[in-house]
């Protein structure tokens, strides 16, 4: 059966978990290729999205300076719909690499976790072992065992 983005249940609050979804913790995934894969792999069932627009982002750190020391000037600057463009084309970019449909813009996606993982930061780095793979479609795989182990509870099978 063919999965859709679309069929993801919506939430306007980031902590409030649709009904139809499972009881439990859900952490936002992180804001990447990684991320959108284990939002995929969780699928409609076990992950929500909430509506993130460009004017809900944090503003975006400058620096001007050599690379290698202490930048020379630091400023911010609002995060715009440029901005939120070009990670949600770096995102389905990454996608297509792996054969997943492209994902909607303006969304945070929210997968169930067990109660030991605070946020996506934790969440990706109890599925670290899929940083062995370079190939897209290879880290869909990973990320397909290593989410049924987490969410699961059991270690990792070899």
């Amino acid at each position: 059966m063919a999965q859709y983005w679309s069929e993801y249940p919506l939430s306007e609050v980031d902590e409030r978990v649709p009904s139809e979804l499972p009881a439990g913790r859900y952490v936002s995934v992180i804001s990447n290729g990684h991320g959108a894969l284990t939002a995929w792999v969780a699928g409609p069932g076990r992950c929500y999205r909430t509506p993130y627009p460009a004017s809900a982002h944090p503003p975006v750190r400058v620096t001007r300076g050599d690379p290698s020391k202490e930048p020379e000037e630091v400023w911010f600057e609002p995060f715009t719909e440029s901005d939120l463009r070009m990670v949600n084309d770096d995102v389905n970019s990454y996608l297509a690499d792996a054969g997943v449909r492209l994902q909607p813009q303006g969304y945070k996606w929210h997968v169930l976790v067990p109660e030991n993982i605070r946020d996506g930061r934790e969440l990706d780095n109890a599925m670290r072992e899929k940083n062995q793979w370079i190939e897209p479609a290879e880290v869909l795989k990973a990320i397909q065992r290593l989410y049924e182990s987490v969410v699961g509870q059991a270690p990792p099978p070899s």
